[in-house]
């Protein structure tokens, strides 16, 4: 006979599993570059749609051969096999394979593993609440295929679909108190350098007139920010990011370059920061950007765990942001530097030679003012000289790009401004650099969204009195970009649709539930070792090892447990009888020690107790009459005479 793990599965079977998979595998396959997806999609549709016969008269080493196929497309995609990227596209590709290979029940339960682990995996591309939601559904999906095929298609649809979903709700319950009680690590697992992902966002390697206009199409979320108490007004809302020094004549990049043996500087001479005015708390929820630089409001008075601040006042975290982070933070909107590095004065002073003769000219013509009188001058020059504030300025393509865009076009978004007016200064003598980073925010609900689209540039110049202080150009040119937003300092039609003003009701209810994505986030997502230790000392708990612990977490277990037992309990018990059964049992018990068969009817049983109590005869014959009529007649008159009979006849005595 042969084992059951070895039955031969059918072709309506490997189709079931071929859609299970298919489910699995979609999230996956919206990550990888579009030629692998079709071409993993294809494969995948012609496996499914094998019949038996075709099966059959393919080579035996064909999986072999298919499989050495996907592994050098994955690898002509990511040049790799490991990681994040590369290893969760192999696996994928493997099980795709493996449907070729699939003929037994043996190999159906190993391809169903597979697919479970890829439904979990689905959560390393994103952790929204609609993304959690599909992985749930993807499992229902496998967990339905291999109900139908083990039991070999015998439980119809809708007994196989519920019999799937209780399976998962049972699981729910574990999941949530293992999510509570289970060590959080400091790190994800899968915590691997992945060169292969894709940054968004702004860039700290370098910023070029119009690289942050480039932006302004990008709705998407940058971060979300809940302030403690009250939130500042949002022309104050500058939230720093990467700070620029080295200007070659095109682009700024930060001084430390790309070596990383230069890491170390940023962290060298670090300012001292002296806030003035009230303090804002906050916490942010940070969407995952691929860099190590944090965001934070203007400027920064509370670093937050592995995290420093750099001698450029901008918060770099310990490990690159790779995933959604939650931090806590306090800002102060005014603020004096000390202790500021002479080397970073002087570097901020340095230009390229021999470049925008006509801006070194006019700058010059205000190198004999105080300092803060040369920056407004130029603030002043730049609002008395027709600038105009545009997302689609005229490209810069002469060698003296600065006094083009000064002296020529005199059109551009908030870089062009911070890079001219940052190169004015330096050449009046005093030091000044670009900071780029984010500006204002959207109010939804009690907390405020950034999106890319809200990216900015402004220029901070050196007092030697004050330090480093922030001066933004926009603001002269265009004062609603920073009072108002971005949605109504240019025309509409430049904007994504999430900036725009009209479709206000479409808007709302995108907003609306953006409020799920954030409580999700605030919840679930930001889950980390921090809240999970101020909760487990809520619990009494000190430690994962000590006997509170363990006995929460057995506790808990057993409740749970408990609750199953009990309710399978509860449901195996048979249904409580009808009010005209319990009477009729008391009758029944009036005559003992005589008893009814289960498998006896009313009028077979009232024959044998009329036979063996002929004293009792007519109130039995009445009694079952009545019980005949309440229980099957409808006859509603009939319940209570037949209650009224049962207490009026004598307990059956031997004649």
């Amino acid at each position: 006979m042969t084992p059951s793990r070895l039955r031969l599965v059918s072709a309506s079977d490997l189709q079931w599993l071929g859609g299970a998979l298919a489910l699995s595998c979609f999230p996956h396959l919206l990550e990888q570059p579009l030629w692998l997806a079709l071409s993993l999609a294809a494969i995948l549709l012609v496996l499914t749609r094998l019949s038996a016969d075709q099966r059959a008269r393919l080579p035996r080493y064909s999986h072999l051969i298919l499989g050495a196929v996907v592994a050098v497309l994955v690898f002509q995609a990511y040049q790799t096999l490991v990681g994040r990227e590369g290893g969760v596209a192999i696996l994928m590709a493997l099980s795709i394979v493996k449907l070729l290979e699939t003929r037994t029940l043996r190999d159906v339960r190993g391809l169903l593993l597979l697919m479970f682990l890829l439904s979990g995996l689905a959560l390393l591309h994103g952790q929204a609440p609609w993304q959690a939601a599909y992985a749930l559904i993807s499992t229902l999906a496998v967990l339905y295929a291999a109900q139908r095929i083990e039991l070999g298609n015998t439980l119809p649809m809708g007994i196989n679909l519920k019999s799937s979903s209780r399976m998962i709700l049972e699981g729910i319950p574990i999941a949530i108190l293992l999510f509570v009680l289970f060590p959080r690590l400091p790190a994800p697992l899968w915590a691997i350098p992945d060169h292969s992902s894709a940054k968004t966002g702004l860039s700290g390697d370098q910023m070029t007139p119009g690289s942050i206009g480039n932006m302004i199409q990008d709705e998407s979320v940058a971060f979300r920010v809940s302030f403690k108490d009250k939130a500042p007004p949002q022309a104050n809302m500058y939230w720093r990011g990467p700070v620029f020094e080295d200007f070659d004549g095109i682009s700024w990049q930060p001084a430390y370059g790309q070596n990383r043996d230069q890491n170390a500087l940023r962290f060298q001479a670090v300012p001292k920061i002296i806030g003035e005015g009230e303090v804002y708390s906050y916490s942010i929820t940070l969407e995952p950007h691929q860099q190590s630089w944090l965001l934070a409001l203007d400027m920064p008075t509370h670093i937050p765990a592995n995290a420093n601040l750099s001698n450029r006042l901008q918060i770099v975290s310990n490990q690159v942001v790779s995933e959604k982070k939650r931090i806590e933070l306090s800002a102060q909107l005014s603020w004096r530097t000390v202790n500021d590095s002479p080397r970073q004065i002087e570097r901020s002073l340095i230009l390229p030679a021999d470049l925008n003769p006509k801006s070194r000219a006019l700058a010059l013509s205000w190198a004999h003012l105080p300092p803060r009188d040369r920056v407004a001058a130029g603030l002043n020059w730049l609002r008395n000289n027709d600038f105009s504030y545009t997302l689609s300025p005229p490209v810069l393509t002469s060698r003296h790009r600065i006094d083009e865009f000064l002296f020529t076009h005199r059109q551009g978004f908030c870089e062009h401004y911070a890079s001219a007016f940052a190169f004015m200064m330096r050449a009046a003598g005093l030091p000044a650099r670009v900071v780029t980073g984010y500006q204002g925010a959207q109010q939804n609900a009690d907390y405020w969204i950034v999106r890319q689209a809200d990216a900015h540039a402004w220029t901070e110049v050196w007092y030697a009195d004050q330090g480093w202080q922030r001066v933004d150009p926009t603001f002269v040119i265009s004062p609603s970009r920073i009072t108002a937003g971005i949605g109504l300092s240019i025309d509409s039609t430049e904007l994504p649709f999430m900036m725009r003003q009209d479709n206000a009701w479409l808007r709302n209810l995108r907003l609306k539930a953006d409020i799920l994505v954030h409580g999700w986030n605030q919840w679930v997502v930001g889950y980390d070792q921090k809240r999970q230790n101020e909760l487990l000392k809520k619990l009494g708990i000190d430690d994962f090892l000590s006997s509170a612990f363990l006995l929460w977490l057995i506790g808990g277990l057993l409740a749970i447990l408990g609750s199953f037992a009990a309710w399978l309990l509860y449901k195996s018990q048979p249904p409580r009888p009808d009010a005209a059964s319990r009477i009729f049992r008391r009758f029944i018990r009036k005559l003992a020690p005589m008893d009814k068969a289960a498998s006896e009817t009313a009028q077979a049983f009232a024959a044998r107790a009329q036979a063996q109590y002929p004293h009792l005869a007519k109130h039995i014959e009445a009694i079952t009459h009545l019980y005949l009529n309440a229980r099957y007649g409808n006859d509603p008159a009939a319940l209570p005479a037949l209650e009224q009979a049962v207490r009026q006849m004598p307990r059956a005595r031997q004649p």
